[in-house]
């Protein structure tokens, strides 16, 4: 029986292990073997409603072993460190930091992404990054103790704007501008719950870019619409602006004054992880990224695939594939449908990345594109791009899941929020 084995269970790499699971495994075809650092999954595009405490992670989450259960693919916990590829076999960590082995036919590497800080003197020192479910949790409950600690100050005097809350987050992707508009909710819903003193006026938030505008991947009008949105709920954008360092006191720019900031969150880009960077001989991008064949299996190796951020797959227009998880995805479709004509020593699907459009959360409101059939394309805005986005997520849940079980998946889910709402701001002291 071949043994496939596929490290990483975000976007792409969870819906892999499904999809195969049910197709390979269920009949004895082949033994599917996931492996993560995490015991759970949970889509990358919502850590930002982790870390402004919009969504429960207890609620959404999904476990991996469980999944595995139900779809015929074994999980094991552990976090992947490197490749022999004379012996066919990858090495890891398990949950007790022994080093661990395991042998493969066939290798799946999605493992995402990390941010980039393009070497910043003192970012990674002082920044808080939102590379994943963690990291979600640990800004937000910085964010919470921060405004916890503030209550006092609130209480005794009156606020000059030198004394509000600060928060600045470098990068004008779609990370940081969904983030900077969840904020000074987060903060109305903490003063809600006790600490009637608290409001978004209290809140300086600003969003730092290095480029003309934010969103370089909108349209440009797009991308002002919602810039002018995030200024009338009161967030500063800071476009042409360079970070050269970052302080404790906050972010140093190329040209300017010192950006003050209580609080400093890195959005700004992404790449592979280090330790990927020619891993086992494999070729690789100036990113770290291993480059990929239009079938996805990697220039130095066929038998190892890589899908998803970390992945480098040059396209037609020049251009690789975006690390986001529409790409993933569609990685995971083309990726499954190859190994299952590998071993069935059929000819390969080539991977070309169709772009279906990018739509930005604003708490209760969204914009963005759609794209259309050819080159057309059509703008969204309001609750019906809200709506959208949302069911995105759900088309996700239900590759995972099924349709049946993600509608009572979020029927539960609704009725858990009903009962814990906003429970992360309450019993602090």
């Amino acid at each position: 029986m071949k043994k496939i084995i596929i490290i990483g269970g975000g976007a792409g790499g969870f819906e892999l292990a499904t999809e195969l699971g049910d197709k390979l495994g269920k009949t004895n075809q082949a033994a599917i073997t996931l492996v993560d650092k995490n015991s759970y999954h949970l889509w990358k595009p919502l850590l930002h409603e982790v870390a402004t405490g919009v969504l429960d992670e207890q609620v959404d989450n999904i476990y991996y072993a469980s999944q595995g259960q139900q779809h015929y693919f074994q999980f094991t916990q552990g976090t992947f460190t490197n490749i022999d590829r004379e012996k066919k076999q990858i090495s890891f960590l398990n949950i007790k930091d022994e080093t661990m082995f395991m042998d493969y036919d066939i290798l799946v590497l999605a493992i995402g992404s990390t941010s980039n800080d393009f070497g910043t003197p003192g970012v990674k020192e002082h920044c808080i990054f939102l590379d994943d479910q963690n990291a979600a949790i640990r800004l937000r409950e910085t964010l919470i103790a921060k405004f916890t600690s503030f209550c006092s100050i609130v209480d005794e005097k009156e606020i000059k704007d030198e004394d509000k809350i600060h928060i600045a987050i470098v990068g004008g992707g779609a990370t940081g501008v969904e983030l900077a508009a969840e904020l000074p909710h987060m903060v109305e819903a903490f003063g809600a719950c006790g600490r009637n003193k608290m409001c978004s006026d209290l809140l300086v938030v600003s969003v730092i870019e290095a480029t003309d505008r934010i969103l370089p991947a909108l349209p440009a009008k797009t991308a002002a619409s919602i810039t002018q949105t995030l200024k009338n709920r009161g967030i500063r954008i800071l476009t042409k602006t360079m970070i050269t360092k970052a302080e404790s006191d906050g972010f140093y720019p190329k040209e300017g004054n010192i950006i003050k900031a209580d609080i400093m969150i890195w959005t700004a880009g992404v790449k592979a992880p280090d330790f990927l960077k020619e891993i086992a001989g494999l070729e690789s991008s100036r990113s770290n990224q291993l480059v990929v064949k239009p079938t996805l299996q990697t220039t130095r190796d066929d038998n190892i695939f890589v899908i998803g951020d970390c992945a480098y797959a040059m396209q037609d227009n020049g251009h690789a594939s975006p690390a986001t998880a529409q790409a993933a995805q569609q990685m995971a479709k083309v990726c499954y449908e190859n190994i299952v004509r590998l071993l069935n020593n059929q000819s390969l699907k080539v991977f070309k990345y169709v772009d279906k459009g990018t739509i930005i959360t604003l708490h209760d409101t969204a914009q963005g594109v759609l794209k259309l059939i050819g080159k057309n394309e059509m703008s969204v805005k309001g609750r019906f791009a809200l709506m959208i986005h949302r069911l995105l997520y759900r088309i996700h849940q239900a590759s995972l899941l099924g349709i049946y079980k993600t509608i009572r998946f979020v029927s539960a889910s609704k009725f858990m929020y009903k009962t814990k709402s906003s429970s992360i701001f309450t019993n602090r002291d």
